[in-house]
């Protein structure tokens, strides 16, 4: 399940990030900015959905990236601007001006949590308005704490309910579900996700009058530039004649895989499965080989091994996977293959990558 969802976001994750790279205009590219901010808040979500046991038993990762706050927060409230202005809501959002511009936290997270809250602001309001408040409570040296506010004039929840608002699986009545769609999943990871990042959440409400979620949460102050966002082309070095065999059967991230080696400068075979990648390897010479895991006929694992025992090749093998498991990632050493990387695929770490594996020179890949 795991392999066939995050396949084809892998797609449309990294079409944006080609995309955004582009001759747009800018109007352009803020839409396909949000719909990439979206996208990379949705794989993150899904993951969690997927593997609920993950939250339940904290095992989550949190990165710690220098980002720009205000306009990562300014570029995922636009994706509800067109719900809010259907149901003819009013929508302010208030920002500290004292928030620096560069923290380090995990952007992909805070985008969850502002994700789900901001959807039940808008699901459960019909008229009125809703407000964003950001503002900062204490600063230091090396720090910030910050207080996330999401108050709406929505349907509200009765005193007796609101104790079960942030329980999986639960809303706060059992009609809600069924008028408003929903499994009552999102509250409880944003619980999850900021009581692990050592923050705070309450939340305030009165049936007919509106709810008030407020979260705090501390981030260290950016030191550095923000990292960014989209690939700059910056592959137009000296290193050339290299050719990628590809191992995929999915079109899409076939073209797309297609579409980052020719950034890198690359030249690249596609099979459609282990057993046409075998047969690719018998008649051409290739540098480096991209394994997708889960293929038909023959898979990547089953591909891998006949390389490395009956063909005898010690061609470098990535392999590309959907669902990064320690089974996975461990089986994948045990065959022969050199190195993984997951779906969906970041262009930079790939090419990092392959260039490590061919042991080129890092005068060459500046």
């Amino acid at each position: 399940m795991s392999h066939e969802i995050r396949t084809p976001m892998n797609a449309i994750i990294g079409f944006t990030k080609v995309l955004l790279r582009t001759d747009i205009s800018d109007k352009n590219k803020e839409y396909v900015q949000a719909i990439k901010t979206s996208s990379d808040t949705l794989i993150v979500l899904i993951d969690d959905i997927l593997d609920l046991a993950k939250v339940d038993a904290g095992k989550m990762i949190f990165e710690h990236k220098s980002f720009k706050l205000v306009q990562s927060i300014n570029s995922l409230l636009q994706l509800f601007e067109v719900n809010i202005q259907e149901k003819d809501l009013k929508f302010n959002k208030v920002f500290d001006e004292n928030i620096p511009e560069l923290l380090i936290g995990d952007s992909t997270r805070l985008n969850q949590i502002i994700l789900n809250l901001m959807s039940n602001a808008v699901k459960f309001t019909h008229t009125g308005g809703i407000t964003v408040t950001v503002r900062m409570l204490h600063e230091d040296k090396k720090k910030v704490t910050l207080s996330f506010e999401f108050a709406d004039t929505g349907i509200g929840i009765s005193e007796n309910n609101i104790k079960t608002v942030f329980k999986s699986f639960e809303q706060a009545k059992s009609s809600t579900s069924g008028i408003y769609g929903g499994t009552g999943l999102g509250l409880a990871i944003v619980k999850e996700l900021v009581e692990r990042q050592s923050g705070t959440i309450s939340v305030k409400s009165k049936i007919n009058k509106g709810t008030t979620f407020n979260f705090t949460l501390d981030f260290q102050k950016g030191k550095t530039k923000a990292e960014p966002e989209t690939l700059i082309d910056k592959f137009d070095n000296k290193i050339h004649n290299i050719k990628v065999l590809v191992a995929e059967d999915f079109a899409l991230n076939q073209l797309l895989i297609k579409t980052l080696l020719e950034d890198f400068k690359f030249d690249c075979d596609i099979a459609d499965n282990g057993q046409i990648a075998i047969e690719k390897l018998q008649s051409n010479s290739y540098d480096i080989i991209l394994m997708d895991l889960q293929m038909p006929v023959m898979d990547g694992f089953a591909a891998t091994k006949h390389i490395r025992n009956n063909l005898k090749l010690n061609i470098p093998i990535i392999a590309i996977t959907a669902d990064v498991t320690t089974v996975d990632t461990s089986k994948c050493g045990a065959i022969g293959m050199n190195d993984y990387i997951a779906k969906p695929i970041d262009e930079q770490l790939l090419y990092k990558k392959i260039v490590s594996l061919l042991k080129l020179e890092d005068d060459e890949v500046e």
